[in-house]
C-alpha cells in the first residue's frame, strides 16, 4: 500500500524526532488554551466537559486558575463545577506528563423560556510563572444550544496505529471517537436502500451474481460467468486475471495494491472515494428478495497492537478473514444474513430498522450486532477516519489504496466544503502567492458558495499534511458550511504530537457568521 513506500520518509522523520532532548522540548513555551470558545447544552444534557489543551506535555507540576462570571446564572443555584468553584474561581491541577485537563460543568436549572443563561470562563493565572496563555483564553458555556464560535480540535485518532475514527461537530465542538474495528457494514437510513463498507478497516466486498441461496455458496462455487479483472503483477506491471470460482475471486478481494477490479465493467470491490450513494460495492438492495445476491465480504485488517516509531505509522495488521453476506429489505429495515464462507447448514441474521436521524447505522458481522458509531446526521460535519481505503483503478499503478491521516466531510448529511490554496511552488521551487485572503483575513464576504463540494467527501483527504516533513501544510485551509447554514474556516496545525508521534493531528476553526 502507498504507506509502505514512505519508509525513507519514516526513517528521516524518526531521525529528526530522535534528535530532540528534554532541553530542546523546553524551548517550546508551555501554553494553555481552551479547546473551544463556545459550548452549549441541550435540554437533556446536565453536564459538559470543558477541555484545556497544552502546547506540549507538562514538565513541571502546578495549577491553572480559572475565573468565571455568569449571565443570569449563579454558582450553586444555577450551576456547579468540579473542581469546586464556590470561592469564585477554579483551580485545575497540572501533573508532569499531562497534555490536557478538563473540568466538569453541571447545569442545575434550565433558563426560563425566552431568556438566555450562560457562564463565561477565562484563564486567569498560573502558579508557574513561565507558563503562558494559548490562542483561546475564554470559553462560554450556554445553557441552551448555540453555534460555536470556534476553537482547537485535538483529534482523538489514538496514536500511530490510528485505532479510532473521529466524528466532529463544529457547531458544538463535540468530538466522538469510535474504534474503527467495531463495525464492517453501514446500512443507509434514507429512502434508497444502500450498504456502505467501513473503509477505515479496509473492508471490501464482491457480488456473486445470480446466487440467492447463501448456504449454497462456498469457496468451490462456480461463478455464473468468467470475469476478467485488472491487477498488477510482482513487477508492478498492469496485467489481467480471469476468475471463475468464489475462491479465485477471494484471492483478489482484500485491500492491497494487487486487489482486483474492472471499473469499466462496474466490478469494483470497494466503495468509491467520493462517497455517493450510487458508488457502493453493494448494489442497491431491492425490496424483491430474488433480486438480492450473495456477497463475499473481506472483513478488513486488524488494528495492530504495536505502536510505530516516532514519525511512522503502523495501521494495517493481519487479515480478519471472510464472510458471505446477503441483505434483504422491506424499505423500512434491513435483514442481514451472514455465515462463514464454507458454512452449508445454517446462517445468522441481524435485523436493523432504519433510523431517520442518522445517515448510516453500523453493523458488526464479527460480533453479530448493531453498533453505535455515527452521531445523528446533523451532529457531525467531519469524519477524521484516520485510515481510508478504496480501489483507485490506477494504471500502471496501484488498485487497492490505503491512506492515513484522512479526513472526510458529511456530504450525505448536507455538509459542503472547499479548499482555499494560498500559494503554489513554481518549477524552480520558488513560492508564488495566489490572490486569495490568508486564513486570518478570510471573512464571510469571501465565501464562494458555488465552490462548496457536496458530491465528493474527500476535500480534506490526506493531502493536508507532509509526511516528508512531519507537518501540516501551510498552503491551504478549508471552508465548511454545515447543515444548519453555519460557515466555518479551518486549518490543520499539527500532524504529530510534541514528541513526534503520528495519529495526534490538530486543527483550528472559527465561525464566519
Amino acid at each position: 500500500m502507498r504507506n509502505y513506500f514512505l519508509i525513507a520518509t519514516v526513517f528521516f522523520v524518526a531521525f529528526l524526532s530522535s534528535c530532540g532532548s528534554d532541553d530542546e522540548l523546553d524551548l517550546v513555551n508551555f501554553s494553555v488554551t481552551f479547546s473551544t470558545n463556545t459550548l452549549s447544552m441541550t435540554a437533556d444534557e446536565q453536564t459538559k466537559e470543558v477541555v484545556l489543551t497544552y502546547s506540549r506535555a507538562a514538565t513541571e507540576a502546578g495549577n491553572i486558575n480559572i475565573a468565571f462570571s455568569g449571565e443570569n446564572a449563579v454558582y450553586g443555584t444555577d450551576f456547579t463545577t468540579d473542581p469546586n468553584g464556590s470561592s469564585g474561581s477554579i483551580s485545575i491541577p497540572v501533573a508532569v506528563g499531562d497534555t490536557q485537563a478538563s473540568f466538569t460543568f453541571t447545569k442545575l436549572q434550565d433558563p426560563i423560556e425566552g431568556t438566555s443563561k450562560s457562564v463565561s470562563f477565562s484563564i486567569n493565572s498560573f502558579d508557574n510563572t513561565s507558563w503562558v496563555n494559548g490562542a483561546t483564553t475564554t470559553a462560554q458555556v450556554s445553557f441552551t444550544p448555540i453555534a460555536s464560535l470556534g476553537g482547537v480540535i485535538d483529534l482523538l485518532t489514538g496514536g500511530s496505529t490510528q485505532p479510532n475514527q473521529c466524528y466532529i461537530d463544529l457547531s458544538t465542538g463535540v468530538q466522538k471517537a469510535v474504534k474503527r474495528d467495531t463495525w464492517e457494514l453501514g446500512v443507509y437510513n434514507g429512502t434508497e436502500n444502500r450498504v456502505f463498507l467501513n473503509s477505515a478497516l479496509l473492508v471490501s466486498a464482491a457480488q456473486i451474481k445470480g446466487a440467492t441461496d447463501i448456504l449454497a455458496v462456498t469457496e468451490a462455487t462456480a461463478l455464473s460467468e468468467t470475469l476478467t479483472f485488472n491487477t498488477i503483477d510482482a513487477t508492478f506491471s498492469p496485467t489481467t486475471v480471469d476468475v471463475s470460482t468464489v475462491s479465485e475471486i477471494m484471492a483478489g478481494l482484500p485491500l492491497g495494491y494487487t486487489q482486483y477490479s474492472n471499473h469499466a465493467e462496474g466490478n469494483v470491490f470497494t466503495d468509491l472515494q467520493a462517497g455517493n450513494l450510487e458508488d457502493t460495492a453493494f448494489a442497491e438492495v431491492s425490496t424483491t428478495d430474488s433480486e438480492n445476491f450473495v456477497y463475499i465480504v473481506s472483513l478488513g485488517n486488524e488494528v495492530p497492537a504495536t505502536e510505530a516509531n516516532p514519525g511512522a505509522i503502523n495501521t494495517t495488521g493481519d487479515h480478519r478473514g471472510f464472510m458471505k453476506v446477503r441483505i434483504l429489505t422491506d424499505g423500512n429495515s434491513y435483514t442481514i444474513q451472514y455465515a462463514d464462507v464454507n458454512e452449508t447448514a445454517s446462517f445468522n441474521t441481524i435485523t436493523v430498522a432504519k433510523e431517520a436521524n442518522k445517515v448510516l447505522t453500523a453493523v458488526s458481522l464479527s460480533r453479530g450486532e448493531k453498533v453505535d458509531v455515527e452521531p445523528a446526521s446533523d451532529q457531525w460535519d467531519i469524519n477524521f477516519s484516520g485510515v481510508f481505503s478504496y480501489n483507485g483503478a490506477q494504471g500502471p499503478g496501484y488498485f487497492g489504496l490505503t491512506y492515513s491521516d484522512y479526513g472526510l466531510h458529511n456530504t450525505i448529511g448536507n455538509v459542503g466544503m472547499y479548499q482555499v490554496t494560498t500559494y503554489e511552488t513554481d518549477a524552480s521551487g520558488a513560492r508564488v502567492d495566489l490572490n486569495v485572503p490568508s486564513y486570518t483575513d478570510f471573512s464571510l464576504s469571501d465565501i464562494d458558495d458555488s465552490s462548496l463540494e457536496y458530491d465528493d467527501r474527500t476535500v480534506i483527504s490526506s493531502s493536508w499534511r507532509s509526511t516528508t516533513n512531519g507537518v501540516a501544510k501551510d498552503d491551504r485551509y478549508f471552508i465548511l458550511k454545515d447543515a444548519s447554514g453555519n460557515y466555518y474556516k479551518l486549518r490543520f496545525t499539527a500532524l504529530l504530537s510534541s514528541d513526534g508521534i503520528r495519529g495526534n493531528s490538530q486543527f483550528e476553526y472559527a465561525r464566519l457568521n
